[in-house]
C-alpha cells in the first residue's frame, strides 16, 4: 500500500515539475525532477527496511500527509497563485520534505532497534 501511494506521489511530482520547466528532456528539467523525487526514493528505502505493520501504517499515514501538502503547494504555485517567485516552491518542498524524513527516520530505526 505505501509503495502504491509512493508511485501515486512520483508521478504527480515528476508531471507537475515537468509541466513548470516548460522544457520536458532538457537537463535543467531532469534535474528538478529528479530533486522533486529524492524524498520519495528515501522513504522507499526506510519502507523497504522496515517489517513491522504499525510502524508501516505510520509512515504511510505521515508520508501521505508530507506528500498531498507538497502536491497541494505546487499546484497552487503552478496554477492558482501565479507568481514570479513560485519556482522557488520546486526547490523547497522537496528539500523540507526530505529534512523532515531525514529527521523522522532515525528515530523510527532507534524504535525498531530496542522494541522489535
Amino acid at each position: 500500500m505505501i509503495f502504491l501511494l509512493l508511485l501515486v506521489l512520483s508521478i504527480f511530482v515528476l508531471t507537475l515539475t515537468i509541466e513548470a520547466s516548460n522544457d520536458t528532456w532538457s537537463l535543467s528539467s531532469l534535474g528538478f525532477a529528479a530533486w522533486g523525487l529524492a524524498p520519495w526514493l528515501y522513504i522507499a528505502i526506510i519502507t523497504s527496511l522496515v517489517t513491522h505493520k504499525p510502524k508501516l501504517i505510520a509512515i504511510l499515514i505521515v508520508t501521505a500527509i508530507a506528500g498531498f501538502l507538497g502536491v497541494g503547494v505546487m499546484i497552487d504555485t503552478l496554477y492558482i497563485h501565479l507568481d514570479a517567485q513560485g519556482a522557488l516552491a520546486f526547490i523547497f518542498i522537496p528539500l523540507w520534505q526530505l529534512v523532515f524524513f531525514v529527521f523522522a527516520s532515525p528515530l523510527l530505526l532507534l524504535f525498531k532497534r530496542t522494541h522489535s
